[in-house]
């Protein structure tokens, strides 16, 4: 685990949401306030939405071992790898089809999604920048960039925008259900929730516990950081450019292991 790859992922994080903020003060109708939804039995959206999050992790468990649907999973295509997604998270689509919730229970609001979108691809290509400063990935900073947006990432880019979908599902309902003197439970909750989901991942990928823990605690602290800022926004579509781009600086831009 390497230092230089938490310097250059917490300073590239602090780019992308610090590059928010000023957005925020320069174009305050993007981002308008009092999006919070007013759930009527908010325990009761939480246990489904924990139940949501739960198999989520049960089918994500299966793809990884190869046991949901192998006919898609045997060719290795962007359109196969974005189903694969869609699939594994669809029991968060499903609760809020269910549960008849706007898209903003998902911190998803309609007004102006184009121009939120543009200003996270921005933000993104500022935070990868930081990034490759920090780590001196070899090639060119071009090259790399390209690699990163590279048709071939679309399953990726499913996967992180539908893991930031849950996030907000989640957090809302039990933000709502524990009350704002307990904001910070809530927040802490969930962002250490979503990291150690992929603890699993880590052990598969060779890390001893002790360096699996360790970077499940950097990342839920990271996780605390990003929901917070996020809970401001009340919207997930500008950094999720940010968050991809991110994720993806680790396979083309030095392991964290490096």
């Amino acid at each position: 685990m390497s230092a230089s790859y938490y310097l250059g992922l917490w300073l590239a994080y602090a780019t992308g949401l610090l590059g928010w903020v000023l957005l925020r003060v320069s174009f305050p109708r993007l981002w308008p306030s009092g999006l919070d939804y007013q759930f009527q039995h908010p325990w009761r959206e939480t246990l489904f939405a924990l139940l949501a999050a739960l198999a989520t992790v049960a089918i994500g468990q299966l793809a990884a071992h190869g046991k949901l649907l192998p006919e898609v999973s045997a060719v290795k295509t962007p359109i196969a790898d974005l189903g694969n997604q869609v699939i594994i998270f669809s029991p968060f689509l499903f609760l809020l089809a269910i549960r008849r919730q706007p898209l903003r229970t998902a911190w998803l609001p309609a007004r102006h999604a184009g121009w939120r979108l543009l200003a996270g691809v921005l933000l993104a290509l500022c935070a990868a920048v930081v990034f490759a400063v920090v780590r001196h990935p070899p090639g060119s900073l071009v090259a790399l960039l390209a690699s990163v947006y590279h048709p071939r990432n679309t399953g990726y880019a499913a996967q992180v925008f539908l893991e930031d979908v849950a996030i907000a599902v989640l957090f809302m309902r039990l933000r709502a259900a524990l009350g704002e003197r307990r904001f910070l439970a809530a927040l802490f909750a969930v962002a250490f929730l979503f990291s150690a989901a992929h603890y699993p991942q880590h052990l598969r990928d060779g890390l001893s516990t002790l360096s699996a823990t360790r970077m499940v605690m950097m990342d839920g602290l990271l996780a605390s950081a990003v929901i917070y800022v996020l809970q401001r926004s009340n919207d997930i579509l500008w950094f999720w450019p940010i968050h991809f781009s991110l994720d993806m600086m680790q396979f083309y831009a030095g392991n964290p292991r490096a």
